[in-house]
């Protein structure tokens, strides 16, 4: 990153973790990140349609891709994002609490990803105050 703007790469073997995008920058986008990095790493959950593993995976990348959208987006839309992407992340926790009611995901591993969702709620909700 230079002067605020994201490093433009032209070496062919770089990675995708060499650029970083303006969005990226704020502590929510890792936080989301983070969140769905630990469910998808879960064993022994159901992923397949129509299930709460996979409720809980389209809530959580929606969540991350609206927070993204709405980082860019300008007036009301980015306003109408962010309250989306918070509402995915409370869907989320409740997919995970189904999934440890059914026997599918630890207490633990639950505690740490709801945890995330709390912060990413917050995190959204401060981003949505009135300046």
């Amino acid at each position: 990153m230079k002067d605020g703007h994201p490093r433009l790469v032209t070496d062919h073997d770089a990675t995708a973790d060499d650029v970083v995008l303006p969005h990226e920058e704020l502590d929510l986008y890792g936080v989301l990140e983070d969140a769905y990095r630990a469910v998808t790493g879960w064993q022994g959950v159901a992923w397949s349609r129509g299930t709460p593993g996979d409720q809980l995976k389209r809530a959580l990348s929606g969540a991350l891709l609206r927070y993204t959208e709405g980082f860019y987006a300008t007036g009301g839309n980015k306003s109408a994002l962010w309250e989306s992407a918070r509402a995915s992340c409370g869907e989320a926790a409740a997919a995970v609490q189904v999934l440890v009611l059914d026997g599918r995901v630890s207490s633990e591993q639950a505690r740490q990803v709801r945890w995330l969702l709390s912060r990413s709620m917050r995190m959204l909700s401060r981003l949505l105050r009135p300046k």
